[in-house]
């Protein structure tokens, strides 16, 4: 009778001890995931904030390259304009 309690208080202790054991083993992993979640979230964002930049930088370039092409259609068209007032004034010149 003292042998089954002790057996049975044995086999109990070992599956306590053995979920313990589980429970420990189950918190480290967690912990570990949540460290490389952490470090996974800290290079989305530093990627995120780098694409801003940088399409911040092509909007800037963009609206530039934009402001140079009205320039320069204005520009051509002046010099259009010019050229045919020039030829208007030529019709009076000597041959």
């Amino acid at each position: 009778m003292i042998f089954k309690k002790v057996f049975v208080a044995t086999i109990l202790s070992l599956f306590v001890w053995q979920s313990v054991a589980d429970a420990a083993s189950i918190s480290t992993r967690v912990r570990i995931l949540e460290s490389k979640v952490a470090k996974q979230d800290k290079q989305i964002k530093a990627s995120e904030q780098s694409q801003k930049n940088s399409e911040a930088k092509v909007d800037k370039s963009l609206a530039k390259m934009q402001a140079l092409e009205k320039k320069l259609s204005k520009l051509l068209k002046e010099d259009g304009k010019e050229k045919t007032a020039e030829r208007a004034d030529k019709r009076y010149a000597f041959p």
